[in-house]
């Protein structure tokens, strides 16, 4: 099934559409899938009234994930390793 794209005009800061083309550039997308995935991902939120504060977020599930797994390796440590390989596959069946 292929998807139609109706083009619009858009105007970013130079330090925004720079970090832009790095991000396409690293994922190996172009710059209009990028911001397509931006959208994607921000118009929902926005739609709810979330403001993602992204530097706490990510240090709240690192330290989730860090104490999660702490107490894993401490009391299951026979499960540990199957979590993480679970976890790995998850990620690649589910995010890739």
């Amino acid at each position: 099934m292929s998807t139609t794209f109706k083009g619009i005009g858009v105007g970013f800061a130079p330090d925004v559409l720079d970090a832009l083309d790095t991000y396409a550039s690293a994922q190996g997308v172009s710059r209009a899938e990028a911001i397509r995935a931006s959208v994607n991902i921000g118009l929902p939120m926005l739609r709810l009234g979330i403001a993602l504060n992204g530097q706490r977020a990510l240090t709240i599930l690192e330290h989730t994930q860090l104490a999660l797994s702490l107490l894993v390796e401490r009391q299951y440590p026979e499960d540990s390793d199957e979590l993480i390989r679970a976890a790995m596959r998850n990620v690649r069946e589910h995010h890739a």
